[in-house]
């Protein structure tokens, strides 16, 4: 008895083993499915992964994923539900679905809440933050949505998203050259072609917004200073702009020129009003200017659009070049 026992128990574990096998098959099939927009199939195959072991949470969280997609909303709110109902390797992955579907059935209050019930339990998740700054965003809380994009990139300095996201916000407001800072950083660590061309034309829209909006007056911002070094920068932007297009009308000097002028102004502009932006933006280019990399830096963002002027200038400056890339991977 003893020895048939164990042989029921080998048996028992063998057809599990052969389910896991099965249900990791499944899922990496749907997840390839997914991956070529087919997601009807990638449906199919992760209910299949589900029949054959209904607590599979990876499973749950690739179908709330995949409905979210489609914006079938309801089947993703069920799915992301299903994992949430317990702890699980894909709990913070499901909430952060389930806050996206209630945002998108106008039940904006309640992610908000879920966030940052969620916060508590992981105060580290910086995603868990730039979620919460889309939820501000739509109720148009613009000061939260900023202080949670600022918690965020603290904790993952090179979110594309979240510097994106605060670029929008500062355009909002007409800071001009707060909206382009994070653009000019995103233009560094994009790794896309194709985006950093988007971001290098919204940073180009900027520029001509400077020059054509009138000079704004700087304004004292504290008894301790006279004025911010940021908004003395602002005010400078418009002579910036007129100056490079009519000395070098043309693209991509214009803007190198732009660039190189905007460095070297930010470097005399320090008068100790430290905000996020003086710590993450200006602190950063004003190094980068110091160390003699702006021009360089100026024809790399460039490169996405212009690459023929690009590669002139680089095959002429091999040497200043190859600094600023030995350079930026020191920062990393």
């Amino acid at each position: 008895m003893r020895y048939l026992a164990v042989l029921l128990m080998v048996g028992f574990f063998s057809i599990k083993a052969q389910e896991r096998t099965e249900v990791e098959k499944l899922i990496k099939q749907g997840q390839t499915l997914y991956s070529h927009d087919l997601y009807k199939d990638a449906i199919s195959k992760f209910k299949q992964a589900i029949a054959f072991d209904k607590k599979c949470m990876e499973a749950h969280y690739e179908l709330a994923y995949t409905y979210l997609a489609i914006k079938d909303y309801d089947e993703a709110l069920h799915y992301s539900r299903n994992v949430l109902a317990e702890e699980n390797d894909f709990w913070l992955d499901a909430l952060l679905i389930y806050g996206a579907v209630l945002n998108e059935k106008g039940n904006t209050k309640q992610a908000i809440r879920e966030y940052k019930k969620a916060l508590k339990k992981y105060p580290d998740e910086y995603l868990l933050y730039y979620n919460l700054a889309e939820s501000y965003l739509l109720i148009k809380e613009n000061e939260l949505a900023e202080d949670a994009l600022v918690k965020c990139l603290r904790m993952n300095r090179n979110h594309i998203p979240s510097h994106l996201m605060l670029s929008s916000i500062k355009k909002k407001q007409d800071e001009v050259l707060k909206s382009m800072l994070p653009l000019y950083y995103c233009l560094l660590i994009e790794p896309d072609e194709l985006k950093k061309e988007e971001l290098l034309e919204d940073l180009q829209v900027r520029w001509h917004v400077a020059l054509v909006q009138k000079a704004k007056q700087p304004k004292p911002v504290s008894k301790h200073s006279i004025v911010s070094g940021l908004q003395v920068a602002e005010s400078k932007l418009n002579a910036i702009a007129r100056e490079a297009s009519v000395n070098n009308p043309e693209e991509p000097n214009r803007l190198v020129n732009q660039t190189l002028a905007l460095f070297a102004m930010l470097s005399e502009e320090q008068t100790g009003e430290m905000d996020f932006f003086d710590i993450n933006y200006v602190d950063f280019f004003t190094q980068l200017n110091q160390a003699g990399h702006t021009e360089a830096f100026a024809y790399y963002i460039c490169s996405a659009k212009y690459s023929p002027d690009v590669l002139l200038w680089v095959g002429d400056h091999q040497g200043r070049f190859n600094a600023f890339i030995n350079w930026m991977e020191i920062q990393q």
